[in-house]
C-alpha cells in the first residue's frame, strides 16, 4: 500500500510540474515584451490560506506590462497553549520566487514559480524550549489574479487562488519529541507532519496594495 500511495503521489507530482511547464512556455511565448520596465513593492494579507489562515507578509517586483518576476515572503504563527497545553505555537513561513504573466494586456494575470515552504511546531510550557517538529520542502506555485495601477502609482491587487504543490521535503526534524512525550502522541504528530509535507497548500483572496517606482 505504501508503494502504490508512493508511486501515485510521485505520478501526481511530475504531472503537475509538467503541466506548470507547458503552460509556462505558452504564456512566455504570447506575453508581448514592453521597453517600460520598473519596481514594484507590495505589503500583502492572505485571510483564507492553508494551514495557517491570516498570513502576511512583502513582495518586491520588477518587469513591465506583460511580465514580472517577483520575490515574495509570508508568514502566519499562532500560540495554541490556551487550546491545547502540550502545543505552543505552529508557524508557517513561505519564499517564492514567481513570474506573472499578463497574458491578455489586461489586469488579468497567471502566476507561477517555486516556493520555499518552512512549517514549524513549537513546545508548550509542559516542555523545554526547543522546536517540536519542523518541516521544510520546496513547491511548485501556480495561482491566478488581477493587478491595478493607478495613475500615482498606487496599486492593488488580488490573487483569487494559488496553489502550492510540495515536489521535496528538504528536511524533517523531530528530535525534540524524544524522551517529552509517549511514543503514541510523537507518532500523531509525525503522521500530521507527514501529511503536511505531502498535501497541496491553497490560498484564497491573496490581497496585496503596493507602489509603483
Amino acid at each position: 500500500k505504501f508503494n502504490r500511495s508512493y508511486k501515485r503521489d510521485l505520478m501526481l507530482k511530475k504531472i503537475f510540474i509538467l503541466f506548470i511547464i507547458c503552460f509556462s512556455a505558452s504564456s512566455y511565448a504570447e506575453s508581448e515584451s514592453s521597453t517600460s520596465k520598473s519596481w514594484r513593492a507590495y505589503i500583502t494579507y492572505s485571510p483564507f490560506d492553508m494551514w495557517l489562515p491570516g498570513k502576511y507578509g512583502a513582495v518586491g517586483s520588477f518587469g513591465d506590462s506583460s511580465r514580472t518576476y517577483e520575490l515574495a515572503w509570508q508568514k502566519a504563527s499562532y500560540g495554541l497553549d490556551l487550546v491545547v497545553d502540550d502545543i505552543g505555537s505552529i508557524s508557517d513561513q513561505r519564499i517564492h520566487l514567481t513570474t506573472r504573466s499578463f497574458t491578455w494586456d489586461n489586469s488579468f494575470n497567471f502566476q507561477y514559480g517555486l516556493s520555499y515552504n518552512s512549517f514549524v511546531v513549537n513546545l508548550g510550557k509542559s516542555f523545554v524550549n526547543s522546536d517540536v517538529l519542523e518541516m521544510k520542502t520546496i513547491s511548485t506555485v501556480w495561482g491566478v489574479g488581477n493587478r491595478w495601477e493607478l495613475n500615482n502609482g498606487l496599486t492593488f491587487g488580488a490573487d483569487w487562488i494559488k496553489i502550492f504543490y510540495p515536489v521535496h521535503t528538504l528536511e524533517k526534524k523531530d528530535s525534540a519529541l524524544d524522551g517529552a512525550i509517549s511514543q503514541g502522541d510523537k507518532d500523531d504528530l509525525n503522521e500530521l507532519i507527514d501529511f503536511v509535507s505531502k498535501i497541496p497548500t491553497i490560498t484564497l483572496i491573496h490581497l496585496e496594495v503596493g507602489y509603483k517606482f
